[in-house]
């Protein structure tokens, strides 16, 4: 209901109401309340409803507007005047508010309803973004490494409790094809063996952006509970495996630049490799191939590197007769 007057003084003699119900429908209610007869009379659309006298105590009083149960409470107050409420039980067993719980209980399993698919799809999203995430996470993983068994959960316990082993590769023949194998030894010194993949021609390119060479070596973590549960770095090379590198790109320089001499090929090499780390030897070694036959090492990151301005003055302070 709407009031159509704000404020309530201790003793009012008249109030009125406008009673908006569920179908659109607009209803006056008017109370008169005689401040020294104590009469009472409650009106709804201009229709005498209750009339009461000597009202001097609390009461309350009840009536239908359509169907629904209309009450208006006469309060006496402390101070010896009456405070008045207009209200709509919802709670009393009439034909209204039985169709009405009736709605209530079809409108609470409908939101129940509701709230448990919003929760379902929630969770499936929730659980398919973590899933997209863990996979995420072994695709970027497996750009840099060999891995065995992994996941996120093995991940962090390998975080946390893996130990140390060096891993050593190389290819075989198996069933008429050439596999990647791979060997490493564990504290009780038992042995760990592993396959991945190579192309069809059999030749190794490692995630690392080198080719494999028999003897390769890598650190590898695994888990001491459960060996099988490992990652092999394979940008944790080991020394002889540098080394290696090293030779294939001096090597390659000196066959490519029949002008330089060994000593100086032997310079270029070392000079550029101080300077950036052994992933550039990569560039040097793959400096005869294309974009297509090597996408990330080849002619251009070759020239890149070498027309760099930076390069041209190491290479030329160092071995005095860079390009």
């Amino acid at each position: 209901s709407v009031p159509e007057k704000s404020g309530y003084p201790a003793y009012m003699a008249q109030i009125n109401w406008v009673f908006l119900d569920d179908f659109g429908g607009r209803h006056r209610v008017g109370l008169y309340h005689g401040d020294r007869s104590g009469h009472l009379m409650i009106h709804c659309n201009m229709r005498v409803v209750q009339v009461d006298f000597s009202v001097r105590e609390s009461k309350t009083y009840s009536f239908f507007i359509e169907d629904e149960f209309i009450e208006i409470i006469v309060e006496r107050m402390k101070n010896g005047g009456f405070g008045y409420e207009f209200r709509v039980n919802k709670e009393i067993d009439t034909p209204r508010n039985r169709v009405r719980r009736v709605q209530n209980r079809q409108d609470l399993n409908k939101l129940w309803v509701f709230i448990g698919g919003f929760v379902l799809v929630l969770a499936g999203v929730f659980f398919g973004l973590r899933w997209y995430g863990e996979q995420q996470d072994m695709k970027r993983m497996a750009t840099t490494a060999i891995i065995h068994n992994m996941s996120n959960a093995n991940a962090r316990k390998l975080a946390a409790e893996g130990q140390g082993a060096v891993a050593a590769l190389h290819t075989e023949l198996r069933d008429g094809k050439q596999v990647g194998v791979y060997v490493f030894k564990i504290a009780d010194s038992s042995e760990v063996h592993g396959v991945f993949k190579t192309d069809e021609s059999g030749l190794v390119m490692l995630q690392n952006g080198f080719p494999l060479s028999a003897g390769d070596a890598f650190s590898v973590v695994y888990l001491p509970t459960d060996p099988q549960v490992h990652r092999i770095d394979l940008f944790r090379p080991g020394r002889s495996t540098v080394e290696q590198y090293l030779k294939l790109a001096m090597g390659e320089e000196q066959r490519l630049h029949p002008d330089f001499d060994r000593e100086m090929s032997v310079c270029r090499v070392l000079a550029l490799a101080e300077a950036h780390g052994w992933p550039v030897l990569a560039d040097i070694i793959f400096q005869q191939k294309t974009i297509d036959e090597n996408p990330r090492h080849n002619e251009d990151s070759y020239r890149r590197l070498m027309r760099d301005p930076g390069n041209e003055n190491i290479l030329r302070r160092r071995c005095s007769g860079g390009e």
